[in-house]
């Protein structure tokens, strides 16, 4: 079962593939997904199941919260049909996948879950980067010929969609190779993928995926030389960056482009809609609903391009105050273990540390963009959140 979960974790974006059962709208992930839960009800007896989840504590609680947060986001939402396939993609499918990952893995199997999934980035990496000389599966806005210079997507249909999905996964890699962790059996192999991903991430050109990675592996290197070890070699590196004139032009252009104006435009609206309904905010997939109200004339979005506006807007006060809830309970979960007085195996402690530097990651690129409210989004947010509950 641990290898079935790999298979649904590497292969997350998936979702792409969409069609329909009858009247109901799926995608090839949520298959695989219903499958695995499928086959772990059948092989494991709910009485266990019910001792283990009762272990875990008041992260129970929170995502229960989290849960009637979308139940009643879903019932007042403008579209609640669009909105119940939300709530199933972004909330139950991946906190059941959460609960079977602490339920069915300990700290020794994670490993069958981390490598697969680096290979996979790796490889989407790959692809990105090829497309970036080749011009496949690459839509002639993003080619670069006007004011934004060219733009990877690779599998996905933006290239923020791409920067989303790599970002808090190279900063979690990262963050284990930099700490001896094997995530292939060539430290040298690994460093090479890595490249590869940091790469494709570069030209994706996302402003916010870059500041969340560097802001990211600051905090990793600060932890791991010393604020003073690492300060001058980081500057210098932030200056070799600037040198290259795509990069530069691109953080320059932010200042006043019209992605920048939009993306302002959306939060003032999303900060409004809160302002006007500060306990449900617009129901799930009711943010489209709240633009056109606001009169805007700009492209409609799902989101307002922040992720705590998202949560607020989307879910309501009580989605947001139990996504945070359910944050400051992981962390606490890796407190404990960085502050244990004696420990046999680091590698557990190891694990909990990178996926803080996930969750990092995603919360500051939240500030720009919503990296939550994708179907491969929300799984590896869950995914990040078990890493701190597996049994060691």
């Amino acid at each position: 079962m641990v290898w079935f979960l790999a298979l649904i974790l590497a292969f997350a974006p998936i979702y792409l593939v969409r069609f329909q059962i009858g009247p109901l709208p799926t995608t090839l992930l949520e298959i695989l997904i219903v499958g695995f839960l499928v086959g772990s009800v059948i092989r494991y007896q709910l009485s266990d199941i019910k001792q283990k989840i009762k272990s875990l504590g008041n992260i129970n609680y929170a995502i229960i919260l989290f849960v009637i947060a979308g139940i009643i986001s879903t019932a007042f939402s403008p579209e609640p049909i669009k909105a119940l396939g939300l709530l199933r993609a972004f909330i139950i499918e991946p906190i059941l996948i959460f609960y079977a990952i602490v339920l069915t893995v300990n700290s020794k199997q994670i490993t069958v879950i981390i490598k697969p999934l680096f290979w996979v980035t790796v490889l989407i990496s790959a692809f990105g980067i090829f497309q970036y000389y080749s011009f496949i599966h690459l839509l002639p806005k993003f080619w670069g010929y006007g004011d934004e210079p060219r733009r990877i997507v690779s599998i996905f249909a933006h290239p923020n969609a791409l920067s989303l999905y790599l970002a808090p996964l190279f900063a979690f890699f990262v963050t284990l190779w930099l700490n001896g962790y094997k995530l292939t059996k060539n430290i040298w192999i690994s460093g090479i993928g890595l490249l590869i991903i940091g790469t494709a991430l570069i030209v994706t050109f996302s402003r916010g995926a870059w500041l969340a990675v560097a802001l990211s592996i600051f905090v990793v290197l600060i932890n791991q030389f010393g604020l003073k070890k690492i300060i001058i070699p980081a500057v210098i590196g932030v200056l070799a960056l600037l040198l290259i004139s795509s990069i530069r032009d691109r953080i320059t252009l932010g200042i006043s482009d019209s992605s920048t104006n939009a993306r302002l435009e959306l939060m003032g609206i999303g900060v409004n809609k809160i302002l006007d309904n500060p306990f449900l905010g617009n129901g799930l997939y009711g943010f489209r609903t709240t633009q056109a109200e606001a009169g805007y004339t700009g492209e409609i979005h799902n989101y307002p391009h922040n992720l705590f506006l998202a949560l607020w807007v989307e879910l309501g006060l009580l989605g947001i105050l139990s996504f945070a809830w359910i944050i400051n309970l992981a962390l606490k979960q890796y407190q404990k273990s960085a502050f244990a007085k004696a420990s046999a195996d680091k590698h557990p402690q190891l694990i909990k540390f990178a996926a803080s530097i996930f969750i990092l990651t995603v919360l500051i690129h939240g500030l720009v963009d919503t990296s939550y409210f994708k179907n491969d989004l929300a799984l590896l947010f869950w995914f990040a959140i078990s890493l701190f509950y597996i049994k060691q």
